[in-house]
């Protein structure tokens, strides 16, 4: 489906193989929303899953989450358009609960894919279950949060989810600076 977000690639084409991996039970087509933006991105940022604005407009972190996202990195000087922008899970959960650990496990090989094939230097999970995936850690966000790693060879630098400002405003700026430091080394 063409978004604002196109870049002239198909993602269920790029990411053919992987997605024949998903088992049937986890994969329902009116869900679904894979991956946006440039495939070369020197920097790529995961959240959990898609929300309803997501399924309506086909494309990642385009709700409310999404234009909170939007002002952080404008605050940075950065765009979404230089950003692969994906979801650990690619359809959005029944009644928008956490999803659960056989969905994430099923979705894992595509989010590897996208890894693999974007190829960023840097990772930005974005809230705690992008964090506990990217980072294979039981530690909270808010004990991740602005921090640095390195995990085969990329700089991984958790965020709070940008949901989080809606709710408290105070997580804001934050977020902003995450953002600030994982783009520096993209």
């Amino acid at each position: 489906m063409p978004t604002d977000y196109d870049t002239g690639w198909e993602y269920e084409s790029e990411f053919a193989d992987a997605l024949a991996a998903v088992p049937d039970d986890q994969f329902d087509p009116d869900r679904f929303v894979g991956g946006a933006g440039p495939l070369d991105a020197d920097a790529m940022l995961v959240g959990e899953a898609p929300g309803a604005q997501e399924i309506e407009q086909g494309a990642p972190f385009v709700g409310q989450a999404g234009q909170q996202l939007d002002r952080a990195l404008d605050a940075v000087g950065h765009d979404r358009d230089e950003l692969y922008i994906s979801n650990v899970v690619k359809v959005r959960s029944p009644e928008n609960r956490d999803p659960h650990v056989d969905e994430i496990e099923a979705w894992a090989p595509v989010l590897d894919a996208e890894i693999e094939r974007v190829d960023p230097a840097v990772l930005v999970p974005l809230g705690s279950f992008a964090a506990r995936e990217l980072l294979d850690t039981d530690e909270t966000i808010t004990d991740l949060h602005g921090r640095e790693f390195e995990v085969d060879g990329r700089t991984v630098v958790p965020c709070f989810h940008p949901a989080a400002a809606l709710y408290d405003r105070s997580k804001a700026e934050p977020i902003e600076d995450a953002l600030a430091t994982a783009l520096e080394r993209g």
